[in-house]
């Protein structure tokens, strides 16, 4: 209900200020130039990022499941960070990178203003902005890329080496493409899928990447973000509600089928990763070879490297006399006393830690108690009930931020102005769209749970909730603190809907005040290195929380989260 009321709301509001049925708005959004450029534009760099994320990450996977490393966790943790970055540090990182005096541009590659060889492919091509597009694909790659190893090298590294070998002496696998069909890709291809369907889905709704690396092309999100301040008023810019509710009837359509796609082929994962699993004790594996350190060595760079820029570039102060750069901690200072914007860093920071708290006090409590209900119910065999709450339960993934934040916007704020003033309204989407990563973290804790150890606590003669602890919680602490940590961390960088809420409200999040800096004219050399210094501290911030759930992660999960 948190999800779909204020969204139901939020449609029949804007039914009702444009005076149109959902197939009248469907058939004005495919009439429109600007709406279907945008669908097509979603589409194409959703499918790219799809496609060079599988492409890269494979690799990546296969020699970090296939080999043995020494310090693997820490790889593996390097590896992850990217899936837990906000986005908008995500964004500031690569625009930092693709920067005219940036890495990129010294190598001869200018993204950013697409001289040069980008402005030659540009020119042959007749390619609009091929950098920024460029820029952008490789962004998702590094955001998405841990999503190919959480489903693969888990598989790649509990299963059975003597399969392989097994493989060899049948006909069937006397090649190497027999192998790869009839060993690797029945192994193998359900996880691919898996990743390739979530990295379709989070570049689809990709908000903050498309805003600041591609400006001059709008996505599905950026154009209702961008139409949504005005929509739901009546008598008044009626165009805006008429795109904000086509283009959400239509993102919602393809995510809810993408949603199901992803299930089923996440059902048959599970299966086929069950039955590899089952022999992970007889797994036995090689020291690397050079070509399996290049490979993991350039990806761990490729994963810091981002991170690192934004980091310096909070110390890079660019002198306008000569255009040189020096290093000092002025940027630091100032926007730590919050002289070039309204918010400082500490009232945003304070701001984050405020809904991030309310956000762990709600989200966490609510998804270990739906995760408890969906494994009761499969125990007492209730499979169809179980089914239908865990896909209700996952809801919110269907539905992107800014879709969260427009329905929050639409189907609450312009029904009680009053709520204006409440504090908790910010929280409300990170609440929403935390939860189902809470679920997702305890549900498979939850099955494996024995329902023995409640019982001998009882047998024992401890209370109810005595009992209820040494059975239940002692046994899920450890996924308890991943699932709160990483709950967190998803707030503190939430941006989508933040961005749509908290600039009609009274509050700004460390996110929004990145964006808000970054905004700024460049003409004093310290509004870039202070936007840098707000996003290093959000990631520092979100850093050390990845940091507190991968200690406490079970080194069996792979490179779970």
């Amino acid at each position: 209900m948190l999800t779909i009321a204020p969204l139901g709301y939020a449609i029949l509001r804007l039914t009702a200020v444009t005076d149109l049925t959902i197939v009248e708005a469907l058939g004005n959004f495919l009439a429109d130039d600007d709406t279907v450029r945008a669908l097509r534009f979603t589409l194409l760099e959703a499918t790219f990022s799809t496609i060079f994320t599988i492409i890269i990450g494979l690799p990546i996977a296969w020699y970090l499941g296939r080999y043995k490393w020494k310090h693997i966790r820490i790889l593996r943790a390097l590896l992850s960070v990217p899936f837990v970055t906000p986005s908008i540090v995500v964004a500031m990182g690569f625009l930092m990178l693709i920067d005219p005096d940036g890495l990129l541009n010294y190598a001869g590659i200018d993204l950013r203003l697409e001289s040069g060889i980008i402005g030659d492919i540009a020119s042959y091509t007749g390619w609009a902005n091929p950098g920024h597009f460029i820029a952008l694909i490789a962004a998702h790659v590094w955001f998405n890329l841990s999503l190919v190893m959480r489903f693969i090298e888990p598989t790649l590294s509990t299963m059975d080496k003597s399969w392989e070998e097994q493989i060899r002496f049948l006909p069937a696998g006397s090649t190497r493409f027999g192998r790869v069909r009839n060993l690797w890709l029945p192994i193998l291809g359900p996880a691919a899928l898996c990743a390739a369907s979530l990295c379709f889905i989070f570049s689809f709704t990709s908000f903050a990447l498309i805003k600041w690396l591609t400006p001059n092309q709008d996505n599905l999100e950026t154009l209702m973000a961008k139409s949504g301040g005005s929509a739901g008023i009546y008598n008044y810019r009626v165009d805006t509600s008429e795109i904000v509710l086509a283009t959400s009837i239509v993102q919602l359509m393809i995510l809810c089928l993408a949603i199901l796609i992803t299930a089923q082929i996440q059902r048959k994962h599970s299966v086929i990763h069950a039955v590899v699993t089952e022999n992970s004790e007889s797994v036995g594996k090689i020291k690397p070879n050079p070509a399996a350190k290049l490979i993991i060595s350039g990806a761990v760079i490729y994963s810091l490297l981002p991170l690192i820029l934004v980091a310096i570039s909070s110390f890079r102060i660019r002198d306008i006399s000569n255009g040189d750069y020096s290093y000092s901690t002025e940027a630091w200072q100032e926007a730590w006393s919050g002289n070039y914007s309204a918010t400082a860093i500490p009232e945003a920071l304070y701001n984050s830690l405020i809904y991030c708290i309310i956000t762990l006090v709600i989200a966490l409590p609510i998804g270990y108690v739906i995760s408890s209900l969906i494994a009761r119910l499969e125990h007492e065999g209730r499979i169809w009930t179980a089914r239908v709450v865990e896909v209700l339960s996952m809801i919110p993934l269907a539905l992107s931020a800014v879709m969260i934040g427009l329905g929050i916007l639409i189907g609450l704020l312009k029904w009680s102005p009053s709520l204006f003033s409440w504090i908790l309204i910010p929280a409300i989407p990170h609440i929403v769209i935390t939860t189902p990563f809470v679920i997702r973290i305890m549900l498979p804790a939850m099955r494996s749970l024995q329902p023995e150890y409640m019982e001998q606590a009882k047998l024992l003669g401890l209370s109810t909730i005595k009992s209820w602890w040494h059975g239940k919680i002692l046994m899920l602490r450890a996924p308890l603190v991943v699932s709160a940590a990483l709950t967190m961390a998803f707030s503190l960088g939430e941006f989508g809907a933040s961005w749509i809420l908290v600039r009609s409200g009274s509050w700004d999040s460390l996110s929004v005040l990145v964006d808000q800096l970054m905004g700024q004219p460049k003409f004093d050399p310290l509004i870039q290195p202070m936007a840098m210094a707000a996003a290093t501290t959000l990631m520092l911030l979100t850093f050390v929380l990845f940091l507190i759930a991968e200690k406490f992660r079970a080194n069996e999960e792979g490179s779970g989260f």
